[in-house]
């Protein structure tokens, strides 16, 4: 059972500089696995090769949206919401699941580059 985790940035952060892009992503790497840490698909991903898709959104108002779009699908997730931006969403993570399961949601983001 082929079984990712998606984490989604919010591009206005960018410009923070690589670092904070990499701790904001590890947030939401690591929540989206501990949400779901319980399931059978969380597990797969634990016990298979660690596969995240990083996606890009281009605003924090746009990631607030996949937010929304997810939680109406009921997927488990979590937006990452850095205290040391005021409060400022920077990125989403989603519980490990199939490619398929989360395509109508996630479909239309493109890879973070």
């Amino acid at each position: 059972m082929p079984v990712v985790q998606y984490i989604v940035i919010n591009r206005e952060i960018l410009a923070l500089g690589p670092g904070v892009l990499a701790s904001q992503a590890a947030h939401a790497s690591m929540a989206g696995y501990l949400l779901a840490a319980e399931t059978e698909s969380a597990r797969a991903w634990a016990n298979g090769t660690f596969t995240k898709i990083v996606l890009a959104v281009e605003t924090e108002a746009a990631l607030r949206e996949v937010g929304a779009a997810l939680a109406a699908a009921g997927v488990t997730h979590k937006v990452i919401e850095e205290s040391r931006l005021g409060g400022k969403a920077t990125s989403l993570g989603v519980a490990p699941l199939e490619k398929a399961e989360l395509g109508k949601v996630l479909g239309h983001l493109t890879l973070l580059r």
